[in-house]
């Protein structure tokens, strides 16, 4: 809650010009931590663990000097989507609860979370992020975005990336001061990977082949896992819900 007093008071200011230095990391989330990406986390059964995924990958930016992270797009998982993984799930409320988990993660560690409206966007999920209050940066292709953005109550901070850097429309660049220690990426992995074994039907073990009609789908080929998916084959039920 302070976090986000925090950020509604220093981003509700004047615009900026491009600005070089800002610190804005849009690395994917598999790409920090390995099989974890925003569609594991759409299939935990603990949704609470997206918490301790965002203090773990807030900690690691925010040692490495940034001050913003693009946690995930506005739209919600769908069969003619181009990249599964950068999806959470169909429901637009789960994926607002994700996001909302993630934020609260990231911003414990002192990175302020950002949001990807760029592309198709789903009105169901603005709605449900402005109805919990998250209504954090986003950045937009155009002026013409943010508009449509804010006449769906969406009040925050729009950014452009162009090449030269950001501009900020509405605001200036802020940081939050403090940070945390690096947590155990090895455990978090674990836990959320075991989580999210998802049981469709008796089959075969699908390793990250989202939308699937039979078998276990798992997101990681490491043995842990795999032996998980195996047990859970025989007891025909898994932790995971299914994301599609």
């Amino acid at each position: 809650m302070f976090s986000l007093l925090l950020l509604s008071c220093s981003l509700n200011i004047l615009g900026s010009p491009i600005n070089k230095s800002v610190q804005i990391n849009s690395s994917r989330l598999e790409s920090i931590i390995s099989d974890v990406s925003l569609l594991t986390l759409g299939s935990l059964g603990n949704l609470s663990l997206a918490t301790e995924v965002g203090k773990y990958v807030g900690g690691v930016l925010k040692s490495r000097g940034y001050a913003y992270y693009v946690l995930g797009p506005l739209d919600t998982l769908s069969e003619d989507d181009d990249d599964y993984f950068y999806r959470v799930n169909k429901s637009p409320f789960i994926t607002a609860d994700v996001y909302d988990k993630l934020a609260t993660g990231l911003t414990a560690a002192g990175i302020i979370p950002v949001f990807d409206g760029r592309g198709k966007i789903d009105t169901y999920l603005v709605s449900s992020l402005v109805s919990r209050k998250l209504t954090y940066p986003v950045i937009v292709e155009d002026e013409g975005k943010a508009n449509l953005l804010r006449n769906m109550k969406y009040s925050a901070t729009f950014i452009i990336e162009e090449e030269e850097g950001y501009i900020f429309l509405n605001a200036v660049p802020v940081s939050l001061y403090w940070m945390i220690s690096i947590s155990d990426a090895s455990n978090i992995r674990k836990q959320v990977l075991l989580n999210s074994i998802l049981f469709i039907s008796e089959g075969e073990v699908q390793v990250r082949k989202p939308f699937s009609k039979s078998g276990v789908v798992v997101y990681s080929s490491d043995d842990f896992v795999i032996e998980e998916a195996k047990a859970i084959m025989k007891k025909k039920v898994g932790p995971g819900r299914i994301p599609w």
